[in-house]
């Protein structure tokens, strides 16, 4: 497992291991207050993860319903998939708030029908992957509705609004990237950032490419640049500690951050060698850039180059030559400038 967290006597962090989720490596959940409390993010609906939490809960001196309200950081299935088993154990409801631009995403009809749908289809074809690999990504897709129940009534919050309880009070800030209403959560009194998947200790989290559009706020939305934007966000805290969706907490968060950004300079410096003789889609890319990627991470693969391809033809340092499918990218010619 991972280290334990430091401990306040308004903080508690509640840890599922999560086989099957890559190297996320573990489902953190944080209670806050003294009764009653908040929660932030529920875990994914696993077998036996409900029971877990139910244990841990008791332990800290609590149960489900002492909750007060659920704060979620972001509408992946891992982050709300328990919400509604722990509004039911409770007997009555619990608020559930969830910035707006994340909504959609727990919705039944996006569940049931967006996870895999005509605009995820095209995006692989755009990408030019095999159909075997399109088919695999459709499993997977299907395989994840079984972690979460759709969830109704959602409260939007935005950036800037403040929660509190006994002993705690946390500001929203808007750090989207990861998805468009990712949150972060900081709790000044204590110097304590809650991230989500924004930041996360043992792994650079994935600007995911937003292939639903049209559910989109801003129709301009761009994964990697809006989560640089996200980074510096979150820059000028004063954060003695943050607590992540998933792994170990952090202790050094600009150090983290600079780590993030020379990985995504020496990913697009890497795209753009790839580029420079030929152009080419993006799905040959990923053999690579990344050469002991497992199956089941293709798309996040796809998904980062493509991000980066973003930003780079943003830049002017690169080009979409054909828009296919499959669509191919090309280097840009240095300028007479930049080679002097």
């Amino acid at each position: 497992m991972i280290r334990a967290f430091p401990s306040f006597d308004a903080i508690r962090a509640l840890v599922l291991p999560i086989p099957g989720f890559g190297d996320l490596l573990t489902s953190n959940i944080y209670v806050l207050g003294t009764g009653p409390v908040t929660l932030i993010d529920t875990g994914p609906k696993f077998p036996g993860s409900f029971e877990n939490i139910g244990r841990q809960l008791d332990e800290a001196g609590f149960g489900f319903r002492d909750i007060e309200r659920i704060i979620i950081t972001h509408g992946h299935i891992d982050h709300f998939g328990l919400a509604v088993k722990m509004i039911e154990a409770a007997g009555r409801p619990i608020p559930c708030h969830l910035h707006q631009d994340d909504i959609w995403r727990t919705s039944n009809e996006y569940i049931r029908k967006g996870l895999w749908s005509d605009e995820v289809l095209a995006f692989a074809r755009l990408a030019d992957m095999p159909a075997e690999a399109v088919e695999r990504m459709k499993r997977r897709s299907a395989f994840f509705k079984n972690f979460c129940d759709p969830l109704q009534n959602i409260l939007p919050m935005n950036d800037g609004d403040i929660f509190s309880g006994s002993g705690f009070e946390i500001t929203v800030i808007h750090t989207p990237g990861h998805s468009p209403g990712s949150c972060c959560l900081y709790e000044a009194g204590e110097k304590v950032l809650f991230t989500g998947d924004h930041i996360i200790k043992h792994i650079t989290p994935n600007p995911i490419t937003e292939i639903h559009r049209s559910l989109l706020s801003d129709p301009d939305y761009q994964s990697l640049r809006s989560y640089e934007s996200s980074l510096k966000k979150i820059e000028g805290l004063d954060v003695r500690f943050a607590f992540s969706g998933h792994g170990e907490y952090i202790d050094d968060v600009p150090g983290l951050i600079s780590r993030y950004r020379s990985h995504h300079e020496n990913r697009k410096r890497q795209i753009l060698e790839l580029l420079q003789h030929e152009d080419r889609p993006i799905y040959p890319l990923v053999d690579e850039l990344f050469p002991d990627i497992p199956q089941s991470e293709i798309f996040l693969a796809v998904s980062e180059i493509y991000s980066h391809l973003e930003v780079l033809i943003g830049e002017g340092r690169a080009s979409m030559s054909r828009s296919g499918p499959p669509a191919l990218f090309r280097a840009a010619e240095p300028s007479i400038a930049s080679i002097r």
